[in-house]
């Protein structure tokens, strides 16, 4: 089981039902899926069937991350219950509390923007989100970093984290080792989601262009 910080945790901790709407967006930023939900239910009151992740990242410090999660609740009362709570938050309060997330992992990100969609099905919870993360990109000189930071990831068996990059793009590196580079697209999939991706890149120049042409 892995775990961010007492710091962290503790904070959770203190806001009580408000933190259960940042459960989904955890799992995509920091996959702390056991820990996280026995902090706020008390008891893992439902699973993580299943996520699948898409990261949209360019040559400006913003990045969109798209995440559908499949939860399965162990009774239609808790499935209840973390709707009404979902429904009720707001935009604001999530900004808010991410910045206090920033300060723990040393890299300041801004929430531009947050959508989500629920389908409630018989047995399964999918919920669809979106956030437009300002900071999480790292340009410097001609090199862009994403990452954020040495995060720990739980890994679920059907899950996926998928990075798409520019079609203009040079790779410099990629940790940890994914299990599939197609160069415009880097996937994890499973067991090989082990920490939150650090990629460098850079975009192709018009002498690499003329150098792969040849």
């Amino acid at each position: 089981m892995f775990r961010l910080n007492e710091t962290i945790g503790e904070r959770m901790c203190d806001m009580g039902n408000k933190t259960m709407i940042y459960l989904l967006v955890l799992i995509v930023l920091f996959f702390l899926i056991t820990d996280v939900i026995t902090l706020m239910f008390r008891g893992p009151n439902f699973t993580v069937e299943y996520y699948n992740s898409d990261v949209l990242v360019g040559y400006t410090d913003v990045a969109t991350i798209t995440t559908l999660s499949g939860l399965k609740f162990k009774s239609e009362k808790k499935k209840e219950e973390y709707l009404t709570t979902y429904e009720q938050t707001s935009l604001e309060t999530f900004k808010k509390y991410f910045s206090e997330i920033s300060k723990d992992i040393g890299k300041k990100i801004e929430v531009l923007d947050f959508k989500s969609n629920i389908k409630n099905n018989a047995s399964i919870l999918e919920i669809t989100e979106t956030v437009v993360l300002k900071g999480i990109v790292q340009p410097k000189n001609d090199t862009y970093i994403f990452d954020m930071g040495q995060i720990r990831m739980n890994s679920v068996a059907n899950s996926t984290f998928k990075v798409h990059l520019p079609e203009d793009v040079r790779i410099e590196s990629v940790e940890p080792t994914p299990t599939k580079n197609l160069g415009t697209l880097i996937l994890w999939s499973g067991e090989d989601i082990k920490t939150f991706p650090r990629i460098v890149y850079k975009r192709l120049s018009l002498q690499d262009h003329q150098k792969e042409g040849e």
